[in-house]
């Protein structure tokens, strides 16, 4: 007997099954397919979308003719830049000053409606205190009370107190009357472990030194998402400043815009030029925070 003979037998693996040739053809177009339809409906989709756009800013070079013209062209010729030189000088009031308002109240707003609801989401979320789930749900409960609703009333309180015509009716009750932005944070907040927080106060740490230095270092998505939120709200907003202003020096974009549509007429180039620099800005504010603005959505909950 050899040595051959006395080795055990050794089990011949299965062959690898191979997929039918025909069966491989028809994945392959499949492959291609499906991605490229997809590819083209988002492109589709994406001009529908910044067609209007793309239109607001070729119309905002164009003379005031070529604008309505009946056989409208989408790259102006001539171009001009007479509608900007409008704005900036020889319109209804220097557009710079309506740009110049509606920056420092969008700011003030955006600072301080940051503070106070991070302020209180971290009660609410950090914090343990007999009816605290009580007093959240009815902050939550608040969401149901339509805005047109309390128009009247704080209009009625602001002439008692002589806030009309200023800029306190638009700085001061979006900074404390915001329930979604507590919301908001207070969910982002419980997703922080609450090991942090009882590490720092064996270290002998206070609420507040724990707030500034653990819960808002670790809270950049959420608060950029209530940063960009809250931009796009105040500097879009138009009834608030047509309801509390009559000053045409405090007037902000919104209103500014509506000087150049009258009854008998529309100024249509400077309205797009007007309405495109308005846009740069929450352009730009989305452009450098979209990271943050996105992963504060998902983290967040908010589908």
């Amino acid at each position: 007997m050899t040595l051959e003979d006395t080795r055990a037998p050794q089990k011949l693996a299965p062959p690898e099954p191979q997929d039918d040739p025909g069966v491989v053809r028809r994945r392959r177009p499949r492959r291609i397919v499906a991605p490229t339809a997809t590819y083209v409906v988002c492109v589709v989709v994406a001009l529908v979308a910044i067609g209007p756009f793309l239109w607001m800013l070729s119309s905002s070079f164009k003379e005031p003719g070529d604008v309505i013209s009946l056989t409208p062209r989408l790259f102006p010729h001539p171009f001009t830049g007479e509608n900007y030189a409008y704005l900036i000088n020889n319109g209804v009031l220097p557009f710079i000053r309506f740009l110049g308002n509606s920056a420092y109240i969008t700011v003030l707003v955006i600072i301080g409606r940051l503070l106070v609801c991070a302020l209180g989401a971290y009660g609410f979320a950090r914090l343990q205190f007999r009816g605290r789930d009580a007093a959240f749900g009815l902050l939550l409960a608040s969401l149901m009370i339509p805005d047109m609703l309390m128009v009247l009333p704080l209009y009625s309180a602001y002439v008692k107190a002589g806030l009309i015509d200023t800029h306190f009716p638009l700085i001061i009750p979006p900074i404390v009357a915001n329930t979604f932005g507590t919301f908001l944070l207070r969910q982002f907040f419980l997703t922080i472990p609450k090991e942090y927080d009882e590490a720092a106060l064996v270290d002998g740490a206070s609420h507040f030194r724990i707030f500034v230095s653990i819960i808002l270092p670790l809270s950049k998505p959420a608060l950029a998402t209530l940063a960009v939120l809250t931009f796009v709200n105040v500097w879009n907003d138009f009834f608030g400043p047509l309801v509390y202003l009559s000053d045409v020096n405090k007037f902000t974009v919104p209103v500014g815009l509506a000087f150049f549509q009258t009854q008998d007429s529309t100024q249509y180039g400077p309205l797009m030029a007007g309405a495109t620099l308005a846009i740069i800005p929450t352009v730009l504010v989305f452009v450098f925070a979209q990271k943050y603005f996105t992963r504060g959505i998902s983290m967040t909950g908010i589908k």
